[in-house]
């Protein structure tokens, strides 16, 4: 019994180990804000647990990733942007299955928020 619980545990190491080191490159995406389509692409950078990077096509350019954590298939991270001449952060929390990245970005005070799947691009 308890070979089979630490071989159980080993695996379930194994598959969030695998799942980070498959995140890093390059990610496409795309939300809708107020009718028009925000496409953005996120350069990942996956270590262990944690994550850095960028994410480009918001209003503010480029964005660093901050905060970026790694936990089995879910993500998590913050970029500093801007909105309407004001800075806003950004919470981005993902879960990666199959077919991309779902994630779910949104103000920091959930004042705001949007669902999308991001997919691996070029």
């Amino acid at each position: 019994m308890r070979i089979a619980i630490c071989l159980t545990a080993s695996l379930v190491l194994l598959a969030g180990l695998l799942a980070a080191a498959d995140l890093t490159g390059a990610w496409k995406g795309q939300f809708e804000f107020n009718g028009t389509p925000v496409p953005l692409t996120f350069d990942l950078k996956a270590s262990g647990e944690a994550l850095t990077g960028s994410v480009a096509g918001l209003p503010a350019g480029v964005a660093e990733i901050k905060e970026g954590k790694i936990q089995g298939a879910g993500i998590s991270f913050s970029i500093m942007s801007q909105y309407q001449g004001d800075p806003i952060k950004l919470v981005y929390k993902g879960q990666v299955q199959e077919d991309g990245i779902h994630f779910n970005m949104g103000t920091e005070d959930g004042s705001w928020g949007v669902d999308f799947v991001a997919k691996r691009g070029s």
